[in-house]
């Protein structure tokens, strides 16, 4: 009887032995063979450290292949926080590398969490010094290393607010960018922003060896896969014509938007005050950041697309071709301007002893507002309104860089949501009739709707996209989108003829910029401002028959429109000219000699004379050494 109980005994023992062995056996297959690949690559991710290097970014060239953006080698110093902190001769290491004390590089580290197996950079754009030192005792540092990383170069330093900046991508960015992890650099403004995913290119990868202690080896230079960098992104900037436009408002708050009215190509775009894109080249230092900041001149808004201004007497194109549509207006029409006009209360003209008797086109030429006054009270807030939608006011321009305001087409909804329905009066449209009152416009707008008034009715979308050459895509052009304002052509062309007048006739207010070579055409501004003296504005365009180019520029505080702006608008449209429709005269200056010649201050062209606005206007810049006080002559006042 024990001989059988044991005998149950060793086989249950046996039984359950096997079990076990099998047990194990199927634990060690399941390790050994079917997750082979998993545990080989956890192996390889102890002994083996991928390292990105990322791609130098996509240059940036003008319509002519100039380029206006490039980049400079600069390194980062990157660690693993978890292997740092165990390596006490890894600290020591760094903080003379760095010249910064241990404590202070350690209070930078991550302690918990995924973030301390994970690299992270230490320090951005370090010295060549500091990378030579890494260099040398690059083999016995546990956990640390460096990577190349894009350090964007301006040779000319132009248009900030047009190309934006870089820098590393932020918490709420990563919805924006949701490829993109900590610390990878991304546009942060401008074309740069709006373009990344054009400009970033792809990453490379190294593969290096390291030991338990987390020290480089050896490297696995079979395995390295190398980044790509993106090709040349093309804009439709014209860089000539951008130098000239920045040397013009230098010294000016404001801005200025040049684009041909045919394609909506910006051909200059400039916003004053500006800021330097060298300081957000590297790594942006707090003072600088925080002086900008604190900057009354606000120097990191982009004035072109961002800045609501009262359009002023620039506006009186579209309110007479309004009045022309609905039959208020025609060829034959007369209106006596004594020098105002009454609504309850008296609206003053500009020229207090009046124009006399005005017809349609001596209304433009010489911008009686009475005239106007009578206009808007006839046409009403929602006619009104009307038009200025379809030139496209109180609506973004859809240019291809990000926060554009839609500035303010006010109409009868608006005047009842704000003064309550039958609360507002009458007088309000007249104030809209003259470009004052709740009546706001971005220069960039201003400059899309005079290339509407240009092409008589073709309305472009503005855009700085021209084309790229991407290794995967190929050519890639911009597709010109565009439509026809709802507007007769009898209508335009009874408009552009006024404005023609402006320029070219006996009485037009910008007379006095008659040039023999080519017809222009244009519209002076002035418009009121509740807060300081009164901002000066012109949009123009040229030549008058077939026009390639529509300025608008917006002067705040600069007083009249005719003294100030004009002549900024009008240099502009003439230095255009002259290298479009005169190629022989005047001959592109080649890129090695545009950059000697920019830096060294000698790039110079002949200019009209430029009005000093009081304190607004000052510069000693060899471009416009010609400038001199303008006398303004009473009825040039607009």
């Amino acid at each position: 009887m024990v001989e059988h109980d044991n005998a149950i005994r060793l086989r249950w023992l046996l039984t359950i032995s096997l079990f076990l062995i099998l047990v194990l056996w199927a634990r060690l297959f399941e390790l050994q063979v079917m997750r082979t690949d998993e545990y080989r690559r956890k192996a390889n991710a102890n002994s083996i450290r991928v390292i990105e290097e990322l791609p130098g970014r996509g240059l940036i060239v003008d319509r002519y292949g100039r380029v206006i953006v490039e980049n400079k080698p600069s390194y980062s110093l990157t660690v693993i926080p978890n292997e740092v902190r165990k390596s006490s001769n890894t600290l020591e290491e760094l903080s003379q590398i760095l010249q910064q004390p241990e404590d202070t590089i350690t209070a930078e580290l991550p302690r918990h969490g995924v973030a301390i197996y994970q690299p992270m950079k230490l320090a951005r754009d370090i010295s060549f010094p500091t990378l030579a030192a890494l260099k040398a005792r690059y083999w016995d540092l546990a956990g640390v290393s460096y990577q190349f990383e894009p350090k964007r170069s301006y040779p000319y330093g132009v248009a900030p607010h047009v190309l934006g900046y870089i820098g590393e991508i932020s918490e709420a960015e990563k919805k924006r960018f949701p490829n993109r992890k900590t610390g990878d650099i991304v546009g942060k403004q401008g074309v740069e922003r709006k373009y990344d995913d054009l400009l970033a290119g792809q990453k490379g990868y190294r593969f290096l060896e390291v030991n338990a202690l987390g020290q480089i080896i050896g490297e696995m230079a079979e395995e390295y896969l190398p980044p790509r960098s993106s090709g040349k992104l093309f804009l439709t900037l014209d860089l000539e014509l951008q130098f000239l436009a920045e040397e013009l408002m230098a010294g000016k708050i404001g801005a200025l938007v040049a684009l041909d009215p045919n394609t909506g190509e910006i051909l200059a775009m400039v916003s004053q005050p500006e800021y330097r894109l060298d300081d957000f080249a590297g790594v942006l230092r707090s003072d600088t950041w925080r002086q900008l900041q604190e900057d009354p001149g606000v120097p990191l808004l982009n004035r072109a697309t961002q800045s609501g201004y009262p359009t002023g007497s620039t506006y009186k194109p579209m309110v007479l071709a309004a009045a022309i549509e609905e039959g208020i207006v025609n060829p034959e029409t007369r209106i006596y301007c004594s020098g105002g006009y009454n609504l309850g209360r008296v609206y003053h003209c500009f020229k207090k002893e009046g124009h006399g008797t005005v017809d349609p086109l001596m209304s433009i030429e010489q911008s009686c507002d009475v005239f106007y006054y009578t206009l808007g009270h006839k046409l009403g807030a929602e006619r009104l309104g009307k038009y200025q939608r379809e030139f496209g006011f109180g609506s973004r321009t859809g240019i291809d860089i990000e926060n554009e305001i839609k500035g303010n087409a006010p109409d009868k909804k608006f005047f009842d949501r704000k003064f309550g329905a039958g609360g507002w009066s009458p007088g309000l449209t007249l104030n809209v009739a003259i470009g004052q009152g709740e009546v706001l416009a971005t220069p960039l707008q201003l400059a899309h709707y005079c290339g509407i008034m240009a092409t008589g009715g073709l309305d472009a979308t503005p855009h700085l996209f021209l084309k790229t050459h991407q290794e995967e895509m190929g050519l890639v052009e911009y597709q010109p989108q565009t439509r026809w304002v709802n507007i007769k052509p009898e209508t335009f062309a009874f408009v552009r003829e006024g404005m023609r007048r402006v320029v070219e006739g006996n009485g037009g207010t910008a007379r006095r910029f008659k040039d023999p070579r080519w017809q222009l055409a244009g519209k002076t501004g002035t418009a009121q401002n509740p807060h300081g003296d009164d901002h000066s504005l012109f949009i123009g365009f040229g030549p008058f028959e077939k026009p390639i180019i529509a300025v608008a520029v917006v002067v705040e505080n600069g007083g009249f429109g005719s003294a100030v702006a004009a002549p900024v608008a009008i240099n502009v449209i003439k230095r255009y000219l002259e290298t479009q429709i005169q190629p022989d005269s005047v001959s592109r200056l080649p890129d090695s000699l545009l950059v000697k010649l920019w830096q060294a201050g000698l790039y110079k062209t002949e200019l009209l004379p430029v009005a000093d606005s009081s304190a607004v206007y000052h510069t000693t810049s060899p471009i416009t050494a010609q400038s001199a006080t303008a006398d303004v002559e009473p009825d040039l006042a607009d």
